[in-house]
């Protein structure tokens, strides 16, 4: 879940000096547990280097893939890297395209095709500027193990040196897919899909319409025809439109609902089925009961989905959500407070969210660099980064 702006203006020469000083507060603080009945699991050795975006993927094992800076000098160039769940131990981070000049990385996504693994990456092109970027992908197809040399997806100046936007989904069936989706120059969102084991040129791009002013951010979910879904929020409302499966062409974009959601929505599929769009209104408008609203995917729009507040009230508006699905279709929702110092989880059953929970505790003042979700098993897992210092916890599902 992407929050490297609250992090992105210290990417200077002073960072290093930010980060070691994260560090002395983290120890001073001391290690936090998570409330409740969530354990808290052990997280991959970054040597207190900084982590960016991590996204967690757990289907058939539990990845996180992270912008990851293995020291202090290295802080300003972050690499794409990755770390694999093995039994009861994170294995070593990889970082598999270390030394190929794709450094500066600011944003990450990763999904399932069937038995592909996508990921997609925006970095810095340092030599050309700190407003210079590249959006990049690559395929594994031994489940996330290895991957292919990075492609370009497109290359643009943006107005923010801490990039905007990317995302990416997969459907499985017949004729497994990818569609990446990202957010350009002049604030243009984009999306282009791809076959896995396609061979040539960059794909193809389509744009979708211009993103809002604040809160960067463009969702993508697979749906059961081979298509896809994007959400992104325009600065007055959330646009969606359907991708059509394989040629990647959309039909016109549609408002979901109005408002200023900043980065308070989420996507989501179950293996590329089941596309649920979650959101939190930013305020409670006539007839509204509930602030989080609900949608799914179905006969070419979003229809509403029965989602009744829990016993004892809602969580107060936070400042970002994340969502995931287990193999039931059952709809998992993380929102970060807007102070950054909790994150609370609940879950979407019998029509009803569950009373919000806290799943975890963050440290004052250092801010959040993302905090994913996903389900693994019987299992759901939450990673939060705050720069250099990262958590894990988990909780089963039938408790959340």
């Amino acid at each position: 879940m992407k929050l490297w702006g609250r992090w992105g203006r210290y990417v200077s020469g002073a960072l290093g000096m930010t980060v070691a000083c994260g560090a002395l507060m983290w120890g001073l603080l001391g290690t936090s547990l998570a409330e409740g009945a969530w354990q808290q699991m052990e997280v991959p050795d970054t040597s207190g280097g900084l982590v960016v975006d991590p996204h967690l993927l757990g289907d058939k094992r539990l990845q996180v893939f992270f912008g990851w800076s293995s020291n202090e000098r290295a802080v300003k160039a972050p690499e794409f890297s990755f770390s694999v769940f093995d039994k009861d131990h994170w294995n070593e981070i990889k970082a598999p395209f270390f030394g190929s000049n794709y450094a500066g990385v600011r944003n990450v996504d990763c999904a399932i095709a069937k038995y592909s693994v996508g990921v997609i990456f925006q970095n810095n092109i340092v030599e050309q500027g700190k407003d210079a970027f590249e959006v990049r992908f690559a395929i594994s197809n031994d489940n996330g193990w290895s991957f292919s040399n990075p492609a370009v997806c497109d290359s643009f100046v943006s107005s923010m040196d801490t990039g905007s936007d990317v995302s990416i989904a997969g459907v499985g069936g017949r004729k497994a897919s990818l569609c990446f989706g990202w957010i350009a120059e002049n604030r243009m969102v984009k999306t282009a899909i791809l076959d896995p084991n396609y061979r040539g040129d960059r794909p193809r791009a389509n744009n979708m319409g211009r993103h809002g002013l604040n809160g960067a951010r463009v969702e993508l979910a697979g749906e059961e025809e081979g298509g896809f879904v994007s959400v992104w929020n325009d600065g007055g409302s959330l646009q969606s439109a359907y991708i059509k499966p394989l040629i990647g062409t959309s039909e016109e974009a549609t408002t979901v609902a109005k408002g200023k959601f900043g980065l308070n929505f989420s996507a989501s599929d179950n293996k590329g089925r089941n596309a649920m769009l979650v959101y939190d209104l930013p305020r409670l408008l006539k007839g509204n009961k509930s602030r989080r609203q609900v949608r799914r995917w179905q006969d070419g729009a979003w229809q509403v989905v029965a989602a009744a507040p829990p016993v004892g009230g809602e969580a107060p508006l936070g400042a970002s959500l994340t969502s995931c699905q287990d193999e039931k279709g059952n709809l998992y929702v993380a929102s970060l407070s807007r102070d950054g110092e909790k994150i609370y989880v609940s879950a979407l059953r019998n029509g009803q969210f569950t009373p919000p929970q806290v799943a975890m505790n963050l440290k004052p003042i250092i801010g959040c660099t993302g905090f994913d979700l996903a389900v693994n098993g019987d299992y759901l897992y939450l990673f939060a980064s705050q720069g250099p210092h990262n958590q894990m916890v988990r909780r089963p599902l039938a408790e959340v």
